[in-house]
């Protein structure tokens, strides 16, 4: 009863998402007319990390060109369709790579602060779009109760000290033996994403998935 009603309530979310922000049947990058949200061209153009390379943090591509403008058009310019382009990348890595049915899906949280300056939080929108497609559960497992300054305007060290100790678990939670993917949309040093993995280590998760959209450099 319980799973069937979180259904029904992730599908009544996602249509009510579609009314409000509806996809654009043409390319929101190149403009080209007849796709919905990204052509071919546009696509083929981002540069994907062969996962042979990838270190503990998985990225789906480098943070540049098409990559990068669309998840600045939708972390910054709330566009929508933006948004769901990239959960679909992200949705795609996990079908092709990981044996998904046996994990849950949660994100990096934003303090109460920026997501109220923000409007939505940009990780649990995809999470959520995700948990829909692919039928698995999502779950806010970690909250931000620590203000931080903003990763990309600070040096490598300086990442590391900002974001220490920023996360906690949310209350009511047992994660033991839980098999997680973690998504967030740029990592850089990976210092968010380490501090994460360390706290959900210390709460006995059995397996973390550590996936992000694009990787960038200093």
């Amino acid at each position: 009863m319980g799973k069937t009603f979180n259904r029904i309530i992730r599908k009544l979310w996602e249509g009510l998402i579609e009314v409000v922000y509806p996809i654009e049947n043409y390319c929101i990058i190149c403009k080209e007319d007849d796709c919905f949200g990204i052509c071919n061209t546009c696509k083929k153009s981002i540069k994907i990390i062969n996962k042979v390379y990838q270190d503990e943090v998985i990225s789906y591509g480098y943070y540049g060109g098409v990559l990068k403008d669309l998840i600045l058009k939708f972390k910054y310019k709330n566009n929508f369709t933006a948004g769901d382009i990239l959960a679909e990348f992200l949705q795609e890595y996990i079908v092709e790579n990981f044996k998904y049915k046996e994990y849950i899906i949660t994100y990096i949280p934003l303090s109460k602060k920026s997501k109220k300056n923000r409007g939505f939080n940009q990780c649990e929108y995809m999470a959520k779009k995700i948990s829909i497609n692919l039928s698995i559960e999502v779950l806010e497992v970690l909250i931000k109760p620590k203000e931080t300054k903003e990763q990309k305007r600070l040096k490598r060290d300086e990442r590391y000290e900002n974001i220490r100790d920023a996360f906690k678990i949310k209350k009511g939670i047992n994660l033991k033996n839980y098999k997680i993917i973690l998504i967030d949309d740029v990592t850089t040093t990976g210092a968010t994403l380490q501090e994460a993995y360390k706290l959900l280590k210390k709460f006995e998760v059995k397996d973390i998935k550590l996936l992000t959209l694009a990787k960038s450099h200093i």
